[in-house]
């Protein structure tokens, strides 16, 4: 990390509070429990280097990231960036990551500052969020206290609706698959058909906007799990809280 990078990151972490799990799963259920709109969307380096393109580094940097592909994005997509952009400041969670590599904090503080995004004026938490609501069994209560109708998005959309049923989850439908930014508005547009309280989207840097799309035009609680519905799967249970 570069000194100015560290410089970067000590003034964010001194001038923004970052919410813990329970702040999160507290403003998930109060969401939940007025019939509100949430969004809870993550940045990672892919998000990062999304949002960078063109405004913080050279294309031909960012297209050095072949990951980019299966995490949704062809670069270069400047429309996508601009999408993703307008998302992160429309959500109403933002789970930043919290990790000094170049590609994430340093990247996304440098990619906001570029597009004037007000990191002030969003509510942040850790962009591990996803891990942390399922380990803290916090998942598990939002998705089975009350019985909430739950819409799994992503590729991955079927075997993760298989164990959320298993678990008692009631799952009212899947939206699987999803090809990147690009099908954004396909899927957006599938999930105004079906009736559910959550939306659950893994889908790559995608989720970013699916779920704040979803959460305000359809006033549902959209939440990003990212690669945490790999990590459900792979251990076939959801962990309960308590």
């Amino acid at each position: 990390m570069s000194k100015g990078d560290k410089i970067l990151m000590e003034h964010f972490l001194k001038e923004h509070k970052i919410l813990d799990v329970e702040e999160v799963y507290n403003l998930i259920r109060n969401s939940l429990n007025k019939k509100d709109k949430l969004s809870m969307v993550r940045i990672g380096d892919g998000e990062a280097l999304t949002l960078a393109q063109q405004i913080v580094l050279p294309i031909s940097e960012v297209k050095k990231n072949a990951f980019l592909t299966y995490a949704g994005v062809r670069i270069p997509d400047i429309i996508g960036r601009d999408m993703l952009a307008v998302s992160v400041r429309k959500a109403d969670i933002v789970g930043v990551p919290l990790n000094p590599a170049p590609y994430f904090l340093p990247l996304f503080l440098k990619a906001c500052k570029a597009h004037g995004i007000d990191l002030h004026s969003l509510k942040l938490t850790n962009a591990c969020v996803n891990y942390f609501l399922c380990n803290s069994g916090n998942l598990d209560a939002l998705l089975t206290e009350g019985k909430p109708r739950v819409l799994v998005i992503g590729n991955k959309g079927k075997a993760l609706a298989k164990l959320l049923q298993s678990q008692g989850v009631n799952v009212s439908g899947v939206i699987s698959p999803v090809y990147g930014l690009k099908d954004v508005n396909r899927i957006v547009r599938i999930a105004k058909d079906h009736g559910f309280e959550i939306a659950l989207s893994a889908s790559g840097v995608a989720a970013v906007v699916i779920c704040e799309r979803i959460a305000n035009s359809q006033k549902k609680v959209a939440l990003d799990i990212g690669h945490a519905a790999d990590m459900l799967i792979r251990n076939g249970q959801i962990k309960k809280k308590g």
